[in-house]
């Protein structure tokens, strides 16, 4: 005979089933409150613009590290400064010498002719005298020379200064310059000739004896007049 407790549910159709499905239902609810609470989170998150957590990643994360380096500038152009060189003195490579023209000269005569300087002022000279010269003053050399006169005569109406009268010798082929000898007889001439009168100088050069067979007096009257020249042999 069985006995019928009125509070045992056991036996009931049902019985055992019920606490099961009451569990199912918890742990359905508590999985969808996770679910809803997760999207709730994320949606929080993407408001924030912050990304959300991945499991096992520190909630800090530290940053990553940047750049600290300064940009470097670009440097300012250097404006170009460029010296003007300073002008160079011309300096003449092909500079050539001028030299003064030789004195006009006319064309030489024998000197046993006569020569007018200019109108009315005549040259001659005399003979040529083989001679021993005696060198007395500054650059002079002794030894073999020729003495001779110079006559002038004046044909003018006026007085002749003769200060700036020169006379000079050349002799052999290449007219060589003689060496005056002044104190071996010589006499210069006077200051000045008077109208229609003449006057007389008498001039001494060393003349090497071998070179006699051209020898050529100039007499250089004054200047801007040209040279009066006798030409000729000379006594041994």
């Amino acid at each position: 005979m069985s006995v019928h407790h009125p509070h045992d549910d056991s036996t009931s159709p049902g019985a055992g089933v019920a606490p099961t499905n009451r569990r199912r239902i918890w742990w359905i609810g508590a999985a969808a409150a996770l679910v809803v609470g997760a999207l709730v989170i994320a949606g929080v998150a993407a408001s924030n613009g912050a990304s959300p957590i991945a499991p096992g990643s520190s909630a800090n994360p530290t940053p990553s590290p940047r750049s600290t380096a300064t940009p470097t500038a670009m440097p300012s152009p250097t404006p170009s400064t460029t010296a003007t060189p300073p002008a160079a003195t011309p300096t003449p490579t092909d500079a050539t010498v001028i030299e003064p023209a030789p004195p006009a000269a006319q064309e030489p005569v024998p000197l046993t002719d006569s020569a007018a300087a200019v109108p009315g002022v005549v040259f001659s000279v005399g003979t040529l005298d083989a001679v021993d010269g005696v060198a007395r003053g500054p650059g002079e050399v002794g030894g073999p020379s020729l003495r001779f006169t110079v006559t002038v005569r004046n044909d003018t109406a006026d007085t002749v200064s003769l200060t700036s009268t020169v006379v000079n010798l050349f002799f052999g082929a290449e007219l060589n310059p003689a060496t005056e000898l002044t104190a071996s007889g010589g006499a210069p001439f006077s200051e000045s000739v008077a109208p229609g009168a003449t006057q007389q100088g008498v001039f001494v050069f060393a003349v090497p004896t071998d070179q006699r067979d051209q020898v050529r007096i100039a007499v250089d009257y004054t200047v801007g007049v040209p040279i009066v020249l006798f030409e000729g042999a000379a006594p041994r």
